[in-house]
């Protein structure tokens, strides 16, 4: 009964966590750019495709929404608006 219990709270842990990783964050995150949803070229770009992600638009100087396509696109492309506008600074 433990063992269940156990597997149960750690099923519990890993979805909680999974849950909160953004797909469509790129390795480097740049604040130039504009704004580029990339493309849904390849097999698997649906996997990593995230609607409701920013960029930094260096003209008007805000972020702004767009949604990202899952492959390609530039490092100019955030999961929280928090983050995007670090490059406000």
């Amino acid at each position: 009964m433990k063992f269940l219990l156990i597997m149960a709270c750690l099923t519990l842990c890993v979805a909680s966590i999974n849950a909160q990783i953004c797909q469509g964050r790129p390795v480097f995150q740049l604040c130039t750019g504009g704004r580029d949803e990339g493309n849904r070229n390849g097999r698997f770009c649906g996997l990593t495709a995230q609607n409701g992600m920013w960029f930094y638009n260096s003209r008007s100087r805000r972020c702004e929404k767009m949604n990202y396509r899952g492959c390609g696109g530039n490092g100019n492309r955030y999961c929280k608006v928090e983050d995007c506008n670090r490059c406000r600074r």
